[in-house]
């Protein structure tokens, strides 16, 4: 039977060995830089290193390892020596390479939601007659509703990260002051910020409805995503490529970001409302964010369908609650799945 043991328990799974070399390293080493714990079989000299859903097996005198319970590594035979188990660097190679140590791995640090809008710019207006009565919907009261309700949710299902919302009331901000307060936000150098802005349409065209999400072109290219203080990197050149391969990645992760909360929006108001997919366009707040960002046009105030729908408590609740699971759907894969 395997049973697992820890770091404190694995000088009782193993007996006293030869010298060890420099370029071996003990189990509890490797199980320190990765981040791992161990799965141990004592009667067969069996064990496997496990972080999440990646696990990594090897026997005590063998030349094989095995990744995933699937693909083969020839290593060094891993033996007993001093109290523990040793590892030859072929070994610790490949561990370091499926477990990257926990410090270094990608994660999303906040999230940053701006409710388009606000104060004195009402945004998009909505009015129609309906038995005689004139009634109206205003683009920033309905996308700060939808904000707030975002902001609880995120909280709530995140809370080791930062969740920011550019405003808690109808203030007025400018485009400028949204995209400093997101760009501003400290983070570690292997942390990201997502940044959310959240719209309502309108048209001339009245027979326009359903919602979309706004991404930066590909051809648009972001300035400043790093610097010299930040890389340690003085020369220009090198940093223009740096530049670039961030861009790169960041329009790439807008673009996975994008189609997460369209899915999102599909799955709960998609029998309502039509999936516009995904549009291109430079926005201000989109292409001044230097990280992944994506604008969310919810529906249109303009059409009167629509608008019957948006006027509902219960729409707006379903319409938080599909960017709500994109937004997590998309952290969930951005980051690694595994932390015991």
């Amino acid at each position: 039977m395997i049973m697992r043991r820890t770091i404190t328990v694995v000088l009782l799974l193993v007996i006293l060995g030869g010298a060890v070399s420099a370029e071996e390293l003990f189990l509890e080493e490797i199980l320190s830089r990765t981040g791992t714990t161990l799965e141990w079989d004592p009667y067969r000299g069996h064990g496997a290193i496990v972080r999440g859903s990646r696990i990594l097996s090897f026997s005590l005198g063998r030349e094989l390892a095995v990744e995933n319970l699937a693909m083969l590594h020839r290593i060094e035979p891993p033996r007993r020596a001093e109290g523990s188990i040793v590892f030859g660097p072929r070994f610790a190679t490949l561990a370091m390479r499926l477990f990257p140590p926990p410090e270094t791995l990608r994660r999303v640090g906040a999230i940053f939601i701006d409710p388009g809008h606000g104060g004195r710019d009402p945004g998009a207006i909505g009015r129609h007659e309906f038995d005689d009565e004139l009634r109206e919907l205003r683009e920033k009261d309905l996308v700060l509703d939808v904000s707030l309700k975002l902001y609880d949710l995120l909280r709530q299902r995140f809370p080791e990260k930062e969740v920011v919302l550019s405003r808690e009331d109808d203030s007025y901000l400018t485009l400028e002051e949204r995209t400093d307060l997101a760009n501003d936000i400290p983070m570690e150098p292997n942390e990201s910020v997502l940044f959310v802005s959240i719209h309502a349409n309108a048209s001339l065209n009245t027979r326009a409805r359903g919602f979309e999400v706004w991404v930066l072109p590909p051809e648009f290219r972001r300035r400043d995503l790093v610097s010299a203080e930040r890389t340690g990197v003085s020369d220009p050149d090198v940093l223009s490529i740096l530049n670039t391969m961030r861009e790169e990645e960041i329009t790439l992760e807008s673009v996975l970001l994008a189609r997460n909360v369209l899915a999102g929006l599909e799955s709960v108001v998609g029998d309502r409302s039509p999936n516009r997919g995904i549009r291109e366009e430079s926005w201000y707040v989109v292409r001044n964010a230097r990280m992944p960002s994506v604008l969310v046009e919810i529906g249109f105030v303009t059409n009167r369908d629509e608008f019957l729908l948006l006027e509902k408590e219960s729409y707006l609740r379903e319409i938080t609650r599909g960017i709500y699971t994109g937004v997590i759907n998309f952290v969930d894969n951005f980051e690694e799945v595994g932390r015991d």
